[in-house]
Parts: C-alpha cells; sequence; structure tokens
C-alpha cells in the first residue's frame, strides 16, 4: 500500500512539473518557470505528450473508481499538460513546414545527446595562443565521384565565448557529412575572469579560416565554396569573421588573408553584446553580464568600443554574404527583437538576410540531436546552403 501511494505521489508530481512547463511556455515572462517551461518541452515535448495521456487515463479511471474531486482536479492537470504541450509542438511543426522542413516525429521522439565518439575524425593544431594548442577537427565525408571537391561547413561553438569546446555538435556534423560536406570545427582561446578575449579569439579564427583556405583541398573540400555556422556566441563569432573577412577587416593572428565566405548560418547569435550585457532579467540576466563581462573585460560604461567591435550590427555592409538567422521567440539570454533589428539593418545596406522565429522556444531549443528543433535547424541550413552555391 506505501509503495502505491508513493508512485501515486510521484506521478502526480510529475503531471504537475508538465502542467507547470507548458504554462511557462505559452506564459515566458513567469521568472524560473518561463525559462525551465520551453526548456523541457522543446526537446521532450513527444515525451510530455505521451506520459500526460497516460496520467489522464490513469487520472480518469481512478475518478470512475473514487469520484474524488482530487482525482478529477490532477486529471484536469493532466488533459493541461497533454493539451497544452500538443498544441506547442504543432505550432513548432507548422513553423518548421513553412519553412521547407519535415518533421519526423519518430526522431523527435527518440532525439539524444549530441556526443557521437564514432565519428571519424583528424585534429590539426592550427595554433598556439600563451602556449596553449588551439586545435580543429576535420570530418571527411565520402570520396566524390570525378574527384570533384565538396562545399566546406565551417562551424564555431557557443558557451558564451567562455566555456564549450568544437565537438559540442558531433552528431550535426555526422548528418552534414553524410550529405557531402567537409565539415570543420574550431576551437578559440576561451574567456575566464582573469582573461577577456574580445581582441583574441576573433584574429586566432582568422588564422584558422586561413589554415581552412590553404589546406581544405587534401581534405578534399573546395574552400571557394566555404559557408559558416555556429550558435550563440560562436553566432555571434561567425557573423563577426564572415562580415569582415567579406569586406577585407578581419585580420589572422598567424598572418595570411582569410578567405571570403559564400554563406553564413548563426543561431541565436549575440548581435548586440551591449544588450546583453543589459538583460533585466532577474535570472538569466546576471549570466549574460558575466559572460559578456569576461569576454570584453568590463561593462559596456567601461569599453564602448570593444563592444562595439564585438557586435555583427558593427560590421554590416553590402560585402556580407548572404545570411540566415534562426531565433526561438521566447529566448531569456539573447533578446529576439535584436536579431529583428540586425536584419533590417542588414537588409538595408543590401544582405540578403533571412530569418527565421521559432515559436515557443528557448536559447538551446536545437542542441538535442533529432528533436524537432534540431531537425528544423538542420533542414533549414542545409537548403540555405544549397540555394547559395553551397550545394554538394
Amino acid at each position: 500500500m506505501i509503495n502505491v501511494r508513493i508512485m501515486r505521489a510521484l506521478g502526480n508530481v510529475v503531471l504537475v512539473c508538465f502542467a507547470l512547463a507548458a504554462t511557462g511556455t505559452f506564459i515566458p515572462d513567469i521568472p524560473l518557470l518561463g525559462e525551465a517551461g520551453p526548456s523541457l518541452i522543446s526537446p521532450f515535448g513527444p515525451w510530455v505528450i505521451i506520459l500526460s495521456v497516460a496520467g489522464a487515463v490513469w487520472q480518469f479511471r481512478r475518478w470512475l473508481t473514487t469520484r474524488n474531486n482530487r482525482t478529477l482536479a490532477m486529471l484536469g492537470v493532466a488533459a493541461f499538460a497533454a493539451i497544452g504541450t500538443t498544441g506547442i509542438l504543432a505550432t513548432q511543426i507548422t513553423v518548421a513546414r513553412a519553412n521547407g522542413a519535415s518533421i519526423d516525429l519518430a526522431q523527435a521522439l527518440l532525439a539524444r545527446s549530441q556526443a557521437d565518439a564514432s565519428l571519424p575524425v583528424t585534429t590539426v593544431i592550427y595554433g598556439r595562443h600563451d602556449g596553449e594548442p588551439l586545435p580543429l577537427d576535420v570530418y571527411r565525408p565520402a570520396a566524390r565521384r570525378g574527384g570533384t571537391l565538396a562545399p566546406v561547413l565551417v562551424y564555431v561553438h557557443g558557451g558564451g565565448w567562455g566555456a564549450e569546446n568544437l565537438k559540442q555538435r558531433q552528431a550535426d556534423y555526422r548528418w552534414f557529412v553524410e550529405r557531402g560536406y567537409l565539415v570543420i570545427s574550431l576551437e578559440y582561446t576561451l574567456s575566464s575572469d582573469k582573461r577577456a578575449t574580445w581582441n583574441i579569439a576573433q584574429p586566432e579564427l582568422g588564422c584558422a579560416m586561413t589554415w581552412v583556405a590553404g589546406n581544405a583541398k587534401r581534405f578534399g573540400g573546395d574552400p571557394s565554396r566555404l559557408g559558416l555556422w555556429g550558435e550563440s556566441a560562436g553566432g555571434n563569432l561567425i557573423l563577426n569573421l564572415s562580415y569582415m573577412a567579406n569586406r577585407d577587416t578581419l585580420k589572422s593572428s598567424c598572418g595570411g588573408t582569410p578567405p571570403r565566405i559564400a554563406a553564413t548560418i548563426a543561431l541565436y547569435p549575440v548581435v548586440d553584446v551591449a544588450r546583453m550585457h543589459g538583460n533585466a532579467d532577474i535570472i538569466v540576466g546576471i549570466f549574460g553580464r558575466m559572460m559578456t563581462e569576461r569576454y570584453t573585460g568590463g561593462s559596456p560604461a567601461q569599453f564602448p568600443d570593444r563592444y562595439a567591435y564585438v557586435s555583427p550590427q558593427t560590421h554590416i555592409s553590402r560585402a556580407a554574404p548572404p545570411s540566415l538567422l534562426v531565433v526561438p521567440d521566447v529566448d531569456h539570454l539573447v533578446a529576439p527583437a535584436a536579431a529583428d533589428i540586425f536584419v533590417a539593418k542588414a537588409r538595408a545596406s543590401g544582405v540578403d538576410a533571412r530569418l527565421i522565429r521559432m515559436p515557443f522556444a528557448e536559447h538551446g531549443f536545437d542542441l538535442r540531436s533529432g528533436s524537432i528543433g534540431n531537425q528544423l535547424v538542420r533542414q533549414v541550413t542545409l537548403h540555405f546552403l544549397e540555394d547559395h552555391g553551397l550545394k554538394p
């Protein structure tokens, strides 16, 4: 009897958590719940629906026996979680389809970590900083008929300029490699309390891109067909790199001239670093200030020139490559409105810029391999590359 009661109590707690997650997703201004809700539902939404439906059936069968008001209330909670989450995912799937992405619900149900240790990789040290090696990873596609060269997709990871590493999206690397791309993931010096890297990371990545231009062919890649891709702080970096490279203002820490970029795909990028520092969210805003101050060495009031230099909006020009930004609608860390302003400025300058807004999604909504958000990002990225001359 005790075990049954414990199981019932645990089941009720789970159902309440699911209902709260749906509530937070619908009302993102609720502190903490507004961040936690979409962060749960984006990667695990299909499971939330299945378990909530099972919970509703269970509560209904109990109510038929007990006619208990508490059981009836829990039935309502489970039904709200199931119906609400279904509505959220249906809206996201509708947006995905409107942007040319076909969503496989079975794949979404089996979404998993990005880790993929079985993926063959060649690691190269392209430079050093303070004695620390700077690696890049090369993932080769299958040999092409006639010896033709593959388009090159270069990835720069996020992590607030001070965390994560170049293996962050291994499952995604495999997905693009299997479709004929030479994928290269770059590392850069990370910021910390004792080391601001606002003037270090970009020249290092300029050096890495120079390496790519000089070495892609020996791995089967065509450096004249080069796309950049990154998320969050990595999205900030790849926008800066591509916009500066194409107007010949990007410096390389190891000399040489960084190559021109054919297309850029930035996922929830930090386009206005000062705005991220001024994030008023009572929870996430603390991390926004920490990340930006570690990267720049201080606040916008102290270093306005640094904040301007590392913000992609500063480097918009007609020379910029075609750019796709994919932004979650309820991002609490990076204001979605900043991307709207950025894209409008880019278009006004003659840049082929496109913006996709994912409803009911939070920062990092696509990081779980195979989730609805991840399927959207993979497919719209592929279509954008193909549309701009980077079709394998």
